[in-house]
């Protein structure tokens, strides 16, 4: 087979689109002379989950599912339209509107580009693989999320006896933003904790989940409650990235609205709650 011009954009999942971050999603090729128009996403949210914090994995599952049904769809009818058409003069976005808008908030499609292929389904493969399917196999080879560096490090802190009758969930409410914490307790204030993992696979994605967190706490210490907050910290098991996190950390203690607990102070964190809890603390309500 000849090579064949072809054009390709990627889709984009922008979890906040004024923020400006973005993670690559999916991919669309679109060949004209062959009349191929394939589609490719990944389903996996660990990458999503780990960039964006908050994220309801089931909601994205099943719109990618729906997605794929509509492309699908459109990939027949054109290969099957024997016709000349304006199709065959459209970018792979041009035709990818068709399905996703120009103006949806979430899912956005880079700009066009392009070469020439003489195996457009092969080309397909190797874009999602190269842009896509590789990052995810790395987030998902190096990290620990909040679940188990809060299992392993620091939930025995709260499930002493002494202490645990007074933790309770708390929900901090802001003007712009509010946050349900797991852990926390009062004693005429409110100390909330929040377990932060940076056991993450790439230095930018560190530097943005302490972005993304200075930004929570800014907010959230604007609540009537007046919260102290606590971020126990996961440092990364790859010594490679000892430098981006000393950056996170020098992030989140910018705005000085938070406490800072480091993996090898969980000792230490765990005799001060035993310490002060018990004389000071105020019984949850019931």
């Amino acid at each position: 087979m000849n090579p064949q011009p072809y054009s390709s954009s990627f889709l984009r999942y922008h979890h906040a689109p004024d923020s400006g971050e973005f993670v690559n999603v999916g991919v669309l090729l679109w060949a004209p002379e062959t009349r191929f128009m394939g589609f490719r996403a990944s389903r996996k949210v660990g990458r999503l989950s780990r960039f964006f914090g908050e994220f309801d994995h089931e909601g994205y599952r099943q719109l990618i599912t729906r997605i794929e049904g509509r492309f699908e769809k459109l990939s027949g009818e054109l290969h099957q339209s024997k016709l000349v058409s304006d199709e065959a003069h459209q970018s792979a976005r041009e035709i990818a509107f068709q399905v996703i808008p120009e103006d949806d908030a979430a899912l956005q499609w880079s700009t066009s580009f392009g070469g020439e292929t003489r195996d457009p389904e092969g080309e397909l493969s190797d874009l999602y693989q190269e842009y896509i399917q590789r990052y995810n196999q790395s987030a998902e080879r190096e990290r620990r999320d909040e679940a188990l560096v809060f299992r392993e490090v620091y939930r025995k802190a709260f499930q002493d006896p002494k202490v645990a009758r007074y933790i309770t969930d708390h929900e901090v409410v802001a003007p712009l933003d509010k946050h349900l914490f797991q852990q926390a307790w009062k004693n005429g204030h409110w100390n909330v904790y929040e377990t932060l993992s940076f056991d993450l696979a790439e230095a930018e994605t560190i530097r943005s989940k302490a972005l993304k967190w200075d930004s929570r706490s800014r907010h959230l210490s604007d609540s009537e409650d007046s919260p102290k907050i606590h971020y126990l910290l996961g440092r990364p098991e790859s010594g490679k990235h000892r430098q981006a996190y000393g950056n996170a950390k020098d992030i989140l203690h910018s705005s000085g609205k938070v406490v800072l607990i480091e993996e090898d102070e969980a000792e230490d964190f765990s005799k001060d709650l035993l310490a002060r809890i018990p004389e000071s603390a105020e019984l949850p309500s019931a």
